[in-house]
């Protein structure tokens, strides 16, 4: 063999080895960001593009937690979505008390602090809708806002005397709530170590959420395991300056809350709420969110509620990296594009950057990640170098056949990672909304009929739930929706408590209304989903409880 061929050869060997290894590391990190993602799917090329298209476009309408962590991730020129809040606002009577103090601390996230919206949230929104407003009502007065009815001291007694004899925090009834402990721990961390009872108190909900994490690493919200709950409870020990990779109270069986949130990636970038559905907006957003949070306690940075520091005044060094890239203009690369690469099986974890010109396909063409035929493909690669070293052991190669092998390899991987999925669409199902106990309310945000939706017909997959048909008709036809973990907290500007202590939301299936979560209830072909606003637990509705 001449030397030409003899460094052909390696060169193909090396090519071998390394595509005989790609499947098998992309089941274990991040291989696309979450801006990546939201960059490509609009045809965008930079985060600020995409701050001054989309995120202003969805101004009040969902963006704001993206608007919340970009803040907190680099210097952007937010006056564009500044602006369009400011329209939003002015047009729409927010219902929802905990909403309107989201969208005060938005402000004061991007900095418009003098805002007179702040003021006014603060003024009839703080302690008005349950825990909640005293968490965002805490954030505000954390990042030096007044309030005329609390001072910080005030809401921190009351957000402790809220604590459930379990160590957790809830909406509502007897047991903690892992989101709301998680969200309740965020507001009181930044006093942990000046004041004896929030430590207490954050002790004993850190307890709490130690026990109520999973063996895979993750949490569950309302029975169902989702990526949200582990985004809030890596978002509350950052900021605690808890390393929730390296805290034996978040390791179980050599898992951590990364790995337990790992698992809902998706092959595009984005996170699916329930495992196997589709790209879920707020499950992305919140990801990210803890995402930042992490490197931002990995950089000795704020806290991620915390917004009167310079963001860039890290000096740190860490294994969490964040970087930018420039995006060409034939391959939307991903500006920021963040994953999580696993360096141990007992929670190493770096955060770094990739760009997106290794990513050729769309949510529309491949959204699995590996399973029986990632398997194949790396059974047929090891085969493949083992054929490659004994050819070269026995000195009885070629270079055809080594091109051959190599090729074998390549064909099985491209087989493998860019196979045809097939869409398992097992039928269709129809949704409508209704709030008729209220539409005589003198409110802009209710219809005159009381419905919010007409009977609408969705397509649906297998394993499809109740709260996933409600999340896609919802963002189909531009209807503002809340959630907690697959309990519905408000649709159309339209909250739990708003019109009484037992008011909110109900659903119903084929008439009936199942004793059991919405994100737990798996759909089949023709049923119908009734949604309706409720001011005494279902009492004045005409409907049938399950038994």
């Amino acid at each position: 063999m001449n030397k030409t061929h003899k460094l052909l050869w390696v060169i193909l060997s090396i090519i071998v080895a390394a595509v005989s290894i790609l499947p098998a590391a992309a089941h274990g990190e991040y291989s696309n960001g979450i801006i990546g993602y939201n960059l490509q799917k609009s045809s965008l090329h930079s985060v600020q593009e995409w701050i001054d298209g989309d995120l202003t476009d969805d101004a009040g309408l969902g963006s704001e937690w993206y608007i919340i962590a970009l803040s907190k991730h680099g210097d952007y020129d937010f006056s564009n979505y500044n602006n369009a809040l400011n329209k939003y606002l002015s047009k729409n009577e927010v219902g929802s008390a905990s909403s309107r103090l989201k969208y005060a601390l938005t402000y004061v996230a991007i900095g418009d602090k003098t805002n007179p919206y702040i003021n006014k949230a603060l003024g009839n929104s703080v302690g008005e809708q349950g825990i909640m407003s005293l968490v965002f009502g805490l954030h505000l007065l954390n990042n030096g806002c007044r309030c005329d009815a609390y001072s910080v001291n005030g809401l921190i007694d009351e957000l402790i005397s809220l604590q459930l004899a379990d160590g957790g925090f809830s909406v509502m009834g007897e047991y903690g709530d892992v989101d709301v402990t998680a969200m309740t721990v965020q507001a009181l961390a930044i006093h942990y170590n000046s004041n004896s009872a929030v430590k207490s108190a954050v002790d004993d909900a850190l307890d709490f959420l130690s026990v109520r994490q999973l063996a895979d690493g993750g949490y569950s919200a309302y029975g169902v395991t989702n990526p949200e709950s582990s985004a809030q409870v890596i978002i509350a020990l950052s900021s605690l300056k808890i390393d929730v990779c390296n805290d034996d109270r978040f390791v179980k069986n050599g898992k951590t809350v990364f790995d337990g949130m790992n698992s809902f990636r998706l092959a595009d970038g984005s996170f699916c709420h329930r495992e196997g559905g589709d790209s879920d907006s707020t499950a992305t957003s919140q990801v990210f969110s803890a995402l930042i949070a992490y490197e931002n306690m990995k950089n000795c940075k704020s806290s991620f509620y915390i917004f009167n520091q310079n963001k860039n005044d890290s000096e740190a060094t860490t294994d969490a990296i964040i970087t930018e890239t420039v995006v060409s203009q034939s391959t939307v690369e991903a500006e920021t594009s963040v994953f999580v690469e696993y360096t141990s099986e007992s929670a190493g974890i770096t955060i770094v950057s990739e760009s997106d010109a290794q990513k050729t396909e769309t949510e529309e063409t491949r959204k699995d990640t590996i399973g029986s035929a990632g398997l194949t493909v790396i059974l047929v690669c090891a085969i493949s170098i083992l054929m490659c070293a004994v050819l070269f052991a026995t000195k009885k190669h070629k270079f055809a056949v080594l091109v051959i092998v190599a090729a074998v390899a390549v064909i099985a991987l491209s087989a493998g990672v860019y196979g045809d999925n097939d869409t398992d669409t097992i039928g269709s199902v129809t949704i409508s909304i209704n709030c008729g106990v209220i539409k005589n309310e003198n409110k802009s945000y209710i219809p005159e009929s009381g419905v919010i939706l007409e009977e609408t017909e969705i397509e649906i997959e297998t394993g499809d739930t109740v709260y996933d048909v409600l999340a896609e008709v919802c963002k189909e036809n531009g209807i503002i929706f809340s959630s907690n973990m697959g309990y519905i907290e408000g649709i159309n500007n339209i909250y739990e408590m708003d019109f009484g202590k037992s008011s909110g939301w109900i659903y119903f299936v084929n008439g009936e209304s199942p004793s059991i979560g919405c994100g737990n209830y798996e759909l089949s072909d023709g049923d119908n989903i009734q949604w309706h606003y409720t001011c005494d637990m279902g009492k004045d509705l005409d409907i049938v409880f399950e038994k």
